[in-house]
């Protein structure tokens, strides 16, 4: 585990796993356990199971739905949008932005990168994967506009490319190395193939997986248009388990 939050009727204690020495996992996973505490549902949930719950913070694969919706809390708590954006918009595109922005918010790499997807008005996509297969990916809405018909699921083959490459030599992940090429929309969601994209991938170390951001400089009709924040990070957190035994 990365983590867990005790409940003993009004006190509460908050636990978190060493192991992984990166601060910024540390932060994240204290988020995330603040996130079952605060979310409505959440803490009756928990003390319904002894009152005691383990997570393994980080949008990992296999996630319920319960740590989904704590590991989106931690990602607005760390990284709100409006600062989010002024950092993502004040750097390039792509991994560097989302470094200096885990850097900013003191959060891991992938939180980051998967806010960026929802923060960043440049079109960008975030895919997770091991060995030859996808663990999971995020989408920004002006990637999708950008004409993907294919979403990539869990266990989907890699398609050819520098990612696939890269996760071909252990090595590579495990000592956090990273490569960047130049991919197509075409290879990876079976849009257009006059789409060309930025690939850019690094190891996780050990984790075991790795973290591709592709992205575009090609700008959305209106990427400074305010969302709701307020009314999505509402939606997005609204408990989707079900209750009772």
């Amino acid at each position: 585990m990365s983590g867990c939050i005790v409940i003993r009727g009004n006190e509460v204690g908050i636990i978190y796993s060493t192991r992984v020495r990166s601060k910024g996992f540390q932060r994240f996973t204290v988020a995330h356990e603040l996130g079952h505490y605060f979310l409505d549902g959440h803490p009756e949930e928990i003390q319904n199971s002894d009152g005691f719950h383990a997570s393994r913070a980080g949008f990992t694969q296999g996630n319920s739905s319960i740590e989904l919706e704590a590991d989106h809390f931690a990602s607005g708590l760390l990284m709100p949008t409006h600062l989010a954006r002024d950092v993502l918009l004040g750097e390039n595109v792509g991994m560097s932005g989302i470094t200096v922005l885990s850097l900013h918010a003191e959060t891991s790499l992938t939180s980051a990168a998967i806010r960026a997807t929802e923060c960043d008005p440049y079109p960008m996509a975030v895919i997770v994967s091991q060995g030859a297969n996808v663990c999971y990916g995020f989408l920004s809405e002006s990637f999708k506009a950008l004409g993907v018909r294919k979403f990539l699921r869990k266990g989907d083959l890699l398609p050819l490319s520098a990612t696939r490459e890269f996760n071909a030599d252990d090595t590579n992940v495990r000592a956090g190395k990273s490569a960047c090429a130049e991919t197509d929309l075409s290879y990876w969601f079976q849009g257009p193939s006059s789409v060309s994209l930025d690939e850019e991938v690094v190891g996780l170390g050990s984790y075991g997986l790795t973290l591709t951001v592709l992205s575009s400089e090609e700008l959305p009709d209106d990427p400074y248009e305010e969302d709701d924040e307020d009314e999505n990070l509402r939606e997005r957190w609204t408990p989707k388990f079900a209750h009772g035994r």
